[in-house]
């Protein structure tokens, strides 16, 4: 799904007794939270009830093919991350569509390819199966990728694209972490018949979600200047600024993964910690970003976005700093030093996902953003596709892998720092706010 982004500067500066500000387009934010029309609320009901049945299957996917389908784990896992990988090709293809059929059919037609993918790994008996089944949801993730932030710049007041997709992130990250505790009681109830009813509970969210799309409202998009040619692949990937972002941030996201991906191996195979500290270190990550996504989206509202993505990226450098150091730390405290990363970490995530979210917008061409969004989405796909096996072969070297994700940390920043003296935004009531 998608997104997020950061702050508008002087565009959500003004909050009156810390709790109300006015938006240049005339709305009107409480608690930091925008107001949403009662056309345009099913679209975020429809983000709770997909992204809550997707919190229900996703931890228990590998589990259902292992124990409910007896496919053994390695040709499964193989077979998901080959059907990842070849939805990438189908990135350029979701931007024109977004660009010729608009979001909201595509958010419609990406639930339905959700729905349809998972409901055949029931069918899925070989790898061959699962690698189709699987590329099916992947290209349904690939065109929510693109339409998603599409229609966020439709349907938000100017200066207000930080607070839609801040919000957004938190009501995701919240609905994946009820989601998640409900997986656990489906399954620790039913068993094995457990993970088929987790599954059928996702298709339905799915089919759900995209029903209640259709009775949303997603404004029109605004004509594209007659003067300038329709956006391409090809011009979005000449687009520097632009270009520069993805890179800054396709690098930075590999961060991500630490607490939720390398943290619960490293603890309980490298340094032996009881198996209840990865529970504790993802439980972490996702109380600080439910807690703290809107008022911290808030208190730094006036910040220019490029200060933002600046602190998020150096937050994320001082995490793995302190990872490095986790080995001298006395055994008792080395599970709440992770702990400890993990938070910080989200810190950094839930600023600078909006944030750059809300930039990767601001420099598309207005009304025609699709083909940029389509882009945009591998600065968070292409780290979860590959990045689990990266990390599975790290931990033979943990030491090195942490360099070698501070090192792409430390390259997001000179990439933000070179395209930062490009940036020109393609909205002009967002030139205040240049990166």
């Amino acid at each position: 799904m998608v997104g997020i982004q950061g702050l508008d500067g002087a565009n959500i500066g003004g909050v009156i007794a810390g709790n109300t500000s006015t938006a240049p387009g005339g709305k009107t934010t409480r608690f930091g939270v925008p107001v949403v029309p009662g056309s345009q609320k099913p679209l975020l009901v429809s983000v709770l009830i997909d992204t809550a049945g997707a919190g229900m299957f996703l931890p228990l996917s590998l589990l259902f093919f292992v124990e409910y389908q007896g496919i053994p784990a390695a040709v499964a896992g193989s077979a998901v991350t080959l059907g990842s990988l070849l939805s990438f090709l189908f990135i350029p293809a979701c931007g024109r569509l977004v660009q010729r059929a608009g979001p909201k059919v595509c958010l419609v037609v990406s639930n339905v390819l959700t729905g349809v993918g998972y409901s055949a790994y029931f069918l899925g008996d070989a790898g061959a199966g699962i690698a189709a089944a699987a590329l099916l949801v992947m290209l349904g993730d690939r065109l929510y990728g693109a339409a998603w932030p599409t229609a966020v710049a439709r349907i938000a007041a100017p200066g207000e694209l930080t607070r839609w997709f801040s919000f957004v992130n938190f009501l995701k990250t919240t609905c994946l972490g009820l989601g998640s505790v409900a997986s656990t009681g489906i399954l620790a109830l039913l068993g094995t018949r457990g993970l088929a009813l987790a599954l059928l509970l996702n298709v339905a969210s799915s089919l759900v979600a995209g029903a209640l799309v259709l009775t949303a409202r997603i404004p029109a998009a605004p004509t594209v200047g007659e003067s300038g040619p329709r956006s391409t692949l090809l011009r979005v990937l000449r687009d520097r600024p632009f270009m520069a972002l993805v890179a800054s941030q396709t690098l930075l996201s590999a961060a991500w993964l630490i607490p939720t991906v390398a943290f619960p191996v490293y603890l309980v195979t490298v340094l032996h910690q009881s198996p209840f500290w990865p529970t504790v270190v993802v439980a972490v990550r996702y109380g600080v970003i439910a807690l703290l996504q809107v008022p911290l989206t808030a208190r730094v509202a006036g910040w220019p976005r490029s200060r933002v993505l600046f602190h998020a990226i150096g937050v994320a450098a001082a995490a793995i700093a302190v990872t490095l150091a986790v080995p001298a730390v006395p055994g008792a405290a080395q599970g709440g030093v992770c702990a400890f990363v993990a938070a910080l970490l989200a810190i950094a995530e839930l600023v600078s996902k909006p944030t750059a979210s809300a930039a990767a917008v601001s420099l598309a061409p207005s009304g025609d953003e699709g083909p940029y969004m389509a882009v945009f989405q591998v600065t968070w796909t292409l780290a979860y596709a590959v990045g689990p096996a990266v990390i599975g072969v790290g931990m033979g070297a943990p030491q090195g892998l942490w360099l070698g994700l501070g090192g792409c940390v430390l390259a997001s920043a000179a990439a933000h720092a070179c395209g930062r003296q490009r940036r020109v935004p393609a909205r002009s009531e967002e030139m205040s706010d240049a990166l």
